[in-house]
C-alpha cells in the first residue's frame, strides 16, 4: 500500500487527536507488528495457494514417467 505525504499527514493529524501523544509510540509500534503479521499471513496463504495449483501439474508429470516406464 503506498500511501501519499498527504493522506499520511491526515492520518498524524487524526491520530493525535484521539491518541494521546505520549502513547503515539507504542501505539505506532503495535500497529506495525501487526502489519507485519498481516503481510507473513498472507505469504503463507499464497504460498499454500501456489504449491495447491502446482499439484496437479506434478500428478500429470509423475503419471507420464509411470507409463513410460512400463512401456
Amino acid at each position: 500500500m503506498n500511501f501519499s505525504i498527504s493522506e499520511m499527514l491526515v492520518v498524524l493529524l487524526i491520530a493525535l487527536l484521539v491518541i494521546k501523544p505520549e502513547q503515539l509510540p507504542d501505539v505506532a509500534f503495535t500497529l506495525g507488528k501487526f502489519a507485519q503479521s498481516l503481510q507473513r499471513l498472507f505469504a503463507k496463504i499464497k504460498e499454500e495457494m501456489n504449491s495447491l495449483t502446482t499439484l496437479p501439474a506434478e500428478l500429470a508429470e509423475l503419471e507420464e514417467e509411470k507409463r513410460e516406464q512400463f512401456k
